[in-house]
C-alpha cells in the first residue's frame, strides 16, 4: 500500500528511544509501595469473592 503524504525526509532520533544499560542499572525499585500495591489487590480480591454472611 502506498503512503503518498509520507516524508522520508524526516530523522529518526535514535537517542530518544535509547535506554542505556546505566539508566536500569541505577533505578531505584520502591519495593515496599510494590509489596502495599500486592497485597491490596489480594485483600480486595479475597473480600470480594466470599460474601459476608460466609465468613466464620
Amino acid at each position: 500500500m502506498q503512503t503518498p503524504d509520507h516524508n522520508s525526509d524526516i530523522l529518526f532520533d535514535e537517542d530518544l528511544y535509547t535506554i542505556e544499560w546505566s539508566d536500569i542499572e541505577h533505578a531505584e525499585m520502591d519495593y515496599e509501595n510494590y509489596l502495599n500495591d500486592i497485597e491490596s489487590f489480594f485483600r480486595e480480591d479475597f473480600e470480594d469473592a466470599i460474601p459476608e454472611e460466609n465468613i466464620y
